[in-house]
């Protein structure tokens, strides 16, 4: 659609007058205003299904940090591989 087009009917829809609320737009609108509903408080079930994406990528991260942690910690040192590497290194030369 081309701008003169677009301006002709936005030009159009201002000279029109509009539509009237439907009967009792207004007492429906008071009534809902008027209602205010009380929310419900949460119980533990809701909260944690609130939280659980959250708490499952927290645990998967703690899991992770702890699986790596034990892989680091019981293979054998950088200092070790190093002097293991030179021996070699050195043993076929």
């Amino acid at each position: 659609m081309n701008d003169k087009k677009l301006n002709h009917l936005f030009n159009a829809s201002r000279r029109g007058t509009p539509a009237a609320p439907a009967e009792g737009f207004e007492t429906l609108v008071m009534r809902q205003i008027q209602r205010d509903p009380v929310r419900a408080e949460l119980s533990i079930s809701d909260v944690l299904g609130l939280w659980f994406p959250r708490l499952a990528v927290a645990a998967a991260a703690v899991i992770a940090m702890c699986v790596i942690s034990d892989f680091v910690s019981s293979g054998p040192s950088l200092t070790d591989s190093a002097a293991q590497l030179s021996v070699q290194y050195f043993a076929e030369n």
